[in-house]
């Protein structure tokens, strides 16, 4: 069987109930055999991240030592996967022109999250943003998700049984192999 992938994601500003909510499911996936991938932020990153296993998770970084993480589970860019992600990411950030090196490398981290390489994306999303609204980093990986076609499972929006019942429908899924960009 395919190795099923997951991105978690979602902002810093993530309310603690809820941050409670996505360890607890992050846990639950691991058992069942999801994978993590996720992008080390403060907020529901690092909630996602503390409810798996290190074996079972990838943390994207956009440099070494981002907020502290190290470890076998981290995995920084190669300066050439820099440069593909950061035309994923401009071509869809709403204002690329102002965002900072550093926000630059952040959202190209944030591309390698749901896709690890252009022909391999996640099977699944899972965020949380206000209201389920697509804003902020979060946003641009919704963004992202959607150019690939990848289902968005948003905890603001949707109550954590549907996503968990959703995530049961994608695992038994027949597996689409490669999707196209």
């Amino acid at each position: 069987m395919t190795q099923l992938v997951y991105a978690g994601i979602g902002s810093r500003a993530t309310p603690s109930s809820v941050l409670e909510v996505v360890t607890t499911m992050a846990a639950w996936l691991a058992r069942r055999g999801w994978h993590l991938n996720s992008g080390g932020a403060a907020g529901a990153d690092s909630a996602f991240a503390a409810g798996v296993p290190a074996q079972c998770r990838t943390v994207f970084l956009p440099w070494p030592g981002y907020r502290g993480n190290a470890g076998p589970d981290c995995r920084t860019l190669s300066p050439d996967r820099v440069r593909t992600c950061l035309g994923i990411a401009a071509d869809l950030h709403p204002a690329w022109h102002r965002c900072s090196p550093a926000a630059r490398k952040l959202h190209a981290r944030n591309v390698s999250i749901l896709a690890v390489d252009t022909d391999t994306p996640v099977h699944a999303v899972v965020a949380w943003t206000e209201r389920g609204l697509i804003s902020g980093g979060t946003g641009q990986g919704i963004r992202i998700a959607r150019r690939y076609g990848i289902p968005v499972l948003n905890l603001g929006s949707m109550h954590p049984r549907t996503v968990c019942e959703r995530l049961k429908e994608i695992r038994a899924a027949p597996s689409p192999g490669t999707r196209p960009a």
